[in-house]
């Protein structure tokens, strides 16, 4: 400390020395204030000049390279699970969002393995089980069996046994239920996240009521035969953003998700 202490004054003194010649050289008499005419001018700036130095010399420390590398390899490093999970899960659910059909399915099948469980909230099973029906008529224009015009139809037709359990397609809630002898007949609208909506028509019976949350394959009612119906058959729509959509597209998508799961 007495090494510092000595060039501090020393330093301090030719400075003084300095600011005083430089004073006497100058021009004008004005050294009352603290203008380059005045010798106090030239030691605060003298001062000033020594502290930068010495501060720059004795506390400051130059960057290492391996350091700039960690901060390099930090912003590098790979996102946490649970936050990976979470922009997949935010990727998926845009991309529902922004579905309007069935057919647009291809964007969203690379994401799906990664978050298998949104598909609980998304109509993507059949509403009974495979060998419990046949498919009697698909989504698109046909004759009509009993007005016997050309017109479209929204949705399929799942032959079936009277009685038949009917499931639920995802999780939602129960948004309408109403018998209607000139149409579905005793039919079952189930809301769901994403802009969905499934009916159910044509029920024999119903087991839920209105506001009801529902699971995925909670059982809902039975296959009838009820409203304008040739025979035992469950009429199923899938409605996007207020348009029925074809609902075929859908039927395997959750079991084909989790069998190629499985096989991995």
């Amino acid at each position: 400390m007495s090494a510092w202490k000595n060039i501090k004054k020393a330093s301090i003194g030719w400075i003084k020395g300095y600011a005083q010649k430089v004073g006497g050289v100058t021009n004008s008499s004005d050294s009352g204030h603290f203008t380059p005419q005045n010798s106090s001018y030239w030691i605060f700036v003298g001062l000033f000049f020594l502290c930068f130095a010495a501060n720059r010399f004795f506390f400051s420390t130059a960057s290492k390279t391996e350091y700039l590398g960690s901060l390099t390899k930090q912003i590098k490093k790979p996102i946490a699970k649970e936050l990976r999970e979470d922009l997949v899960y935010q990727k998926l659910s845009d991309l529902l969002d922004d579905l309007e059909n069935f057919e647009q399915l291809d964007q969203l099948r690379p994401f799906l393995p990664l978050r298998p469980e949104i598909l609980d909230s998304v109509p993507s099973t059949v509403p009974l089980f495979r060998e419990h029906y046949v498919l009697s008529s698909s989504y698109g224009n046909r004759r009509h069996p009993v007005h016997r015009v050309t017109k479209k139809h929204f949705g399929v037709d799942l032959a079936a046994e009277k009685d038949t359990p009917i499931y639920c397609t995802a999780a939602g809630r129960v948004a309408h239920i109403e018998n209607n002898p000139n149409g579905h007949g005793v039919h079952v609208i189930i809301s769901h996240a994403y802009g969905f909506s499934t009916l159910y028509g044509h029920m024999e019976s119903v087991v839920v009521t209105k506001g009801e949350a529902l699971d995925a394959h909670d059982f809902i009612g039975t296959v009838g035969s009820t409203g304008i119906s040739t025979g035992p058959h469950l009429h199923y729509e899938v409605i996007k953003d207020g348009q029925r959509v074809d609902p075929a597209p859908s039927f395997n998508l959750k079991y084909e998700v989790y069998s190629n799961l499985k096989s991995d």
